[in-house]
């Protein structure tokens, strides 16, 4: 290896590679995870949401906000609820404008998600019985338009379809300092939170996106589920209109989905260490055939085909090891910082460690037996006479 320095790392590197992929792509992927773990524990694993079965909905089948009041009235078993009606509009301040997502809520939405207020308030009962004009921004909303986050009070002029009317902000929300926030405030809409009953007022819409719910403790889940159900359709006398997802089956799906991704990365990852594995032998088959002599020398000064076939195989097992050990490194050191560019936190796999470099020891024995055996196989006579 030292007298071949560059020969001897050009091989390695492929090793390198592959199992710096492998410890890379598993940190972020469990770091990944364990984030969507974290933000879901947040909402409550006993949060559910209603959704509608089809697309095509007649009017008498929309969820409206007199469904809550249906549930609230014969559902004892439901805890919190609240809904979630989304809209586009354009926000203006000043010269400039923006186009806004927005999220007609309750009161009770707070109960749903962690909403860390910088200044102000969510939005209340009264707000939403009142049909305030009132919106909730968040912190990058008002850094940039306002240079500052104290913009409590402060009116923007909000356009929805042929509606054009100033509304007051009466709350900002903090938020996540991380690099996937700041490329979001300039890629995406505006994301504000308004009165359910005032963006309805605005959009001429009763229909309900979706209605959310948490269930008291040590309540039969899918007892109370199917009476929700049943107690909708059965208001509309008419069946298979809604169904229930809890968020626990959202977070699954998720955890499934990045397991799915993890998993293709790895297996290129996997093909990347075996490519490396193929330049070893290439590389150990050109040493033999630069070292039959000396083989030719050795062999007939006595040594036994189990040395030579050893010299071979420790050069093999040493440099895939060496790059193994590197690979893990450099993997370690990537998914930390891959992890705080995120702002997530990371998560190193012992395990995958721990088999990434048995793996890297058990190539440089698989791609180390041919070459070791040529080596061993060879005549020390003709060995000797090889110019």
């Amino acid at each position: 290896m030292k007298a071949n320095k560059l020969r001897s790392f050009l091989t390695m590197l492929g090793i390198v590679m592959g199992v710096f992929s492998v410890i890379a792509i598993m940190a972020l992927g469990n770091a990944t995870e364990n984030y969507i773990a974290s933000q879901f524990e947040k909402i409550g694993a006993n949060t559910y949401n209603i959704y509608y079965k089809e697309t095509s909905l007649s009017e008498d089948e929309w969820l409206t906000v007199k469904d809550i009041d249906l549930l609230v009235d014969n559902i004892p078993e439901i805890k919190n609820i609240t809904t979630l009606v989304q809209g586009l509009g354009e926000l203006r301040i000043g010269k400039d404008a923006r186009t806004a997502l927005i999220n007609g809520v309750t009161s009770q939405y707070k109960n749903f998600t962690v909403l860390d207020f910088a200044e102000g308030r969510f939005i209340s009962s009264f707000d939403d019985k009142a049909k305030a004009k009132v919106i909730v921004v968040d912190e990058n909303f008002a850094k940039r338009y306002f240079n500052k986050t104290d913009i409590v009070g402060e009116t923007v002029n909000l356009k929805v379809n042929r509606y054009n009317i100033k509304v007051k902000i009466i709350g900002v929300l903090k938020v996540e300092d991380n690099i996937l926030s700041s490329m979001a405030s300039d890629q995406i809409p505006a994301v504000v939170y308004m009165p359910v009953s005032t963006l309805q007022s605005l959009t001429g819409r009763e229909m309900l996106d979706s209605i959310i719910f948490s269930l008291q403790p040590n309540v039969n889940k899918e007892r109370v589920t199917k009476n929700i159900t049943e107690l909708l359709e059965r208001s509309r006398r008419k069946e298979d209109l809604y169904y229930i997802q809890s968020v626990e089956d959202v977070q699954r799906l998720f955890s499934d989905v990045v397991g799915v991704i993890t998993s293709v990365l790895l297996v290129i990852a996997v093909i990347t260490l075996i490519v490396g594995g193929i330049g070893i032998i290439n590389i150990l088959l050109v040493s033999v055939t630069e070292r039959i002599r000396e083989i030719g020398i050795r062999k007939a000064l006595g040594a036994q085909k189990s040395s030579i076939v050893m010299q071979f195989l420790l050069e093999s097992i040493i440099m895939t090891s060496t790059a193994g050990i590197i690979g893990i490194i450099l993997g370690v050191i990537a998914g930390n910082v891959l992890s705080s560019l995120v702002k997530i936190p990371p998560a190193v796999d012992v395990p995958a460690i721990i088999y990434s470099f048995a793996i890297s020891v058990v190539l440089g024995l698989i791609f180390g037996v041919y070459p070791a055996k040529k080596a061993a196989d060879l005549d020390p006579i003709e060995a000797l006479r090889y110019e």
